[in-house]
């Protein structure tokens, strides 16, 4: 069997990496990054001519969110180092509208809003919906566990759970894990 084939008779053509990471700052705000890489396994030529060659990234983008305690941006980075053609780039300054929003319900239908079709660029548009779940995933518990604020915070964390009642197969109402957050 050739190398770039896999033992189920695949051929890997395309590769995308995510990585969302969330951190606590020194000032007490939270930084949200999310990155995304793209690459192929054959060369690609580009419409401004050159070509990326197999392996190497032509999608690498950043975006880093700092969060308050209440989900509020209010500061946005966001780089691109490695894009296909060079009007990629212009769309990084409309991602400063998403300074003041908040991070919560009908934030996916506010990114539409904002950064749809030429509003901005759609990699670095999808890449906020893993940002937005890893600010839940890391705010709420660091607060109730790691660095409590006051003495409200295990609370809001309960608040937080509850909120999620409903949203996956795991956490519907009528199952095991529902009652136990409900406690």
């Amino acid at each position: 069997m050739s190398s770039d084939v896999d033992e189920e008779g695949r051929r890997l053509i395309h590769q995308r990496k995510i990585e969302c990471l969330g951190y606590l700052r020194a000032d007490g705000l939270w930084d949200i990054e999310g990155r995304l890489a793209d690459s192929k396994t054959h060369p690609v030529p580009l419409a401004e001519g050159g070509i990326v060659t197999a392996g190497q990234t032509y999608h690498g983008m950043l975006i880093r969110l700092t969060l308050d305690d209440e989900f509020i941006v209010r500061d946005v980075q966001v780089s691109m180092p490695d894009v296909p053609t060079s009007e990629c780039r212009g769309a990084v300054p409309a991602y400063q509208k998403l300074l003041g929003e908040r991070i919560g319900p009908g934030f996916s239908r506010r990114i539409k809003e904002l950064f749809g079709g030429i509003g901005g660029c759609v990699h670095l548009t999808e890449l906020l919906l893993p940002i937005a779940t890893t600010a839940f995933q890391t705010i709420p518990m660091a607060r109730a566990m790691v660095v409590p604020r006051n003495e409200h915070d295990t609370e809001a964390y309960s608040r937080v759970s509850s909120g999620l009642i409903n949203t996956c197969h795991a956490l519907r109402a009528t199952g095991p894990i529902a009652l136990i957050i409900k406690k």
